[in-house]
């Protein structure tokens, strides 16, 4: 009775078109789950907030440790009173996970600088479970007076960071991250850091100055030598050479005061002829002065005012020691730029079209095979770390004659630097430099020593970056976390132009190198590498002859598993 039953069901399912065989298969649920704790003593954070989102291949959180950040597009989810979440996404693949907690840095899953893990899921492995560590935050707070011991109120109070080292990279490469204003008692406040390296400098002007003034021309400021002062710009603890500033090294929930004194200056002033009014029939516009002071951050704007004197000169006051770029800018007008470098001690007025600076005037060929808008250059200080890039030259500050094609149909830019030695270094991802030679310079390997006068660099530049993938593990095991370094064959040697390419594996194990320049390199991979001091070369001497030899072709795709070596 049982089977007539049965076999008449199968009849009727004939009749309306199904096969009992082919059973609507199951859907595959994809998720993350895990738990968020403190990296200090791995107790849960209740409620903490969670991001998922799909990443591209190759691609990487830049994690700015001192930034909370607005929302982020993607899958939220909250931990519960426990720090357990559970985040179900719509499909496999390379999911970047953020997480988030009032007192903790906001950052990816197991994040080094602007290195993390993806998380990877398969149709094999659909769930993965993590420990999510997030560091309590760090604080860096102080307050800012006057030689009197008052409040200096709206001061720019600058944070400096450095990234992880690398043994290829100048430990002086500071770069400006975020800016504090002090309140009315001179205080400001950092808060949020991430463990990492940092340096405080403050930008400030004396209330009383008369060159914060614009009504009050030069000649008043003779007569009042007293009130015509300024502040240098001043690194903590007191001192006014990055070189000098203290480094802040900050581990999870720290605390650390540093606190300023500012002692006045004569304030400098610059003085050149006030352009004509540009413009036609009844509309005219007056051309304006643009000062930036450059230093080991970068270049940022002077708070400084001009003053149109009765002789027809134009005068920028309140400048304190440094080197600076003045360029005019207004409407319908070609600008044009100078550099002035204002030394301590020196002349409190100096004349813009007769100063004496010592500056190199730099034209950069670019010598590369594609036609157009040359590579962008930045000339990186080998002691001071100050770059100066010459794409934001070609922008903003371009002379008349600088965009003058050349005979295979490239623009010269023109750019002005202080002598010294410098490292050349490329913006454009896509090319790499290949050579270096100079006209009325000296020039060795990736580097270029400027001595004053004119000088016409040619960057010899070819495109075809390379990547290599791959998988690291240990017995079989994927190693999640680990430092990847294509290390180049020749990396102890002062002329060659090849760099250090750094990744960090996924939860799978998986690795991308992007970006690598043709060349012979050794493939590494090293766990728990993160904290080791990587800027000295001679360290990655006990791992290379455990890596893997490769040659990189242009353009060239690599696939290439290897072994993680151990710390």
């Amino acid at each position: 009775m049982i089977q007539s039953f049965v076999l008449l069901l199968f009849v009727a399912a004939i009749v309306a078109g199904v096969r009992p065989a082919e059973a609507a298969p199951a859907t595959t649920i994809y998720k993350i789950t895990g738990t968020v704790t403190s990296s200090v003593d791995d107790s849960p954070i209740p409620h903490a907030h969670l991001t998922a989102m799909l990443a591209a291949s190759g691609e990487h959180e830049e994690r700015r440790p001192f930034r909370r950040g607005g929302p982020e597009a993607g899958i939220e989810a909250d931990a519960d009173d426990n720090g357990r979440f559970v985040i179900a996404v719509p499909s496999p693949g390379r999911w970047r996970l953020l997480a988030s907690a009032a007192g903790y840095v906001k950052q990816a899953y197991n994040a080094h600088d602007e290195f993390s893990s993806a998380v990877v899921l398969t149709q094999t492995q659909p769930h993965f479970d993590l420990q999510f560590r997030l560091p309590p935050e760090a604080e860096i707070l102080g307050t800012v007076l006057d030689e009197s011991g008052e409040a200096v109120r709206n001061a720019r109070v600058i944070l400096e960071h450095r990234p992880t080292s690398s043994p290829d990279s100048g430990q002086d490469d500071f770069r400006n991250w975020t800016v504090a204003q002090t309140d009315d008692r001179g205080a400001y406040d950092f808060s949020g850091l991430a463990p990492g390296e940092y340096r405080v400098k403050v930008d400030a002007k004396p209330w009383y100055s008369i060159s914060t003034r614009p009504q009050l021309s030069s000649a008043n400021a003779v007569q009042n030598p007293g009130l015509d002062v300024t502040y240098q710009l001043t690194w903590y603890p007191g001192v006014n050479n990055a070189t000098e500033a203290e480094v802040l090294s900050m581990k999870a929930a720290d605390v650390r005061r540093a606190d300023f004194q500012l002692i006045p200056v004569p304030a400098v002033h610059v003085t050149f002829a006030a352009p004509e009014t540009v413009g036609s029939g009844s509309r005219r516009f007056p051309s304006f002065p643009v000062v930036e002071r450059i230093d080991s951050g970068g270049a940022g704007l002077a708070a400084v005012i001009p003053n149109r004197g009765n002789d027809g000169r134009m005068d920028v006051g309140g400048l304190a020691p440094g080197i600076y770029r003045i360029r005019m800018a207004g409407p319908n007008q070609e600008p044009e730029s100078r550099l002035i470098e204002v030394r301590a001690g020196g002349s409190t007025v100096i004349d813009a079209t007769s100063a004496e600076s010592d500056v190199t005037d730099v034209t950069i060929e670019d010598e590369g095979p594609a036609v157009g808008r040359p590579a962008g250059v930045v000339l990186k200080d080998a002691r001071k770390g100050t770059r100066f890039a010459s794409f934001s030259q070609d922008m903003f500050f371009r002379g008349p004659n600088e965009s003058r094609p050349d005979g295979r149909g490239k623009q010269p830019v023109k750019m002005q630097v202080p002598s010294g030695k410098y490292e050349v270094l490329l913006s454009d991802r896509q090319r790499y430099l290949l050579g270096l030679s100079a006209k009325g310079a000296g020039v060795s390997g990736r580097f270029i020593t400027l001595r004053g006068g004119e000088v016409t660099l040619k960057v010899h530049t070819a495109s075809g970056r390379a990547s290599v993938h791959g998988i690291v593990s240990v017995s079989g095991r994927p190693v999640e976390g680990a430092m990847v370094l294509m290390v180049p064959a020749s990396l102890n040697d002062p002329d060659s132009f090849a760099r250090i390419v750094r990744d960090q594996t996924n939860t799978d194990g998986s690795f991308d190198l992007n970006g690598v320049v043709p060349g012979q390199y050794i493939l590494i991979a090293v766990e728990r590498a993160w904290q080791l001091r990587w800027e000295d070369a001679a360290f990655l001497e006990r791992y290379l002859p455990h890596g893997i030899p490769l040659e990189v072709h242009p353009d060239a795709t690599l696939s290439e598993n290897l072994n993680a070596q151990q710390p």
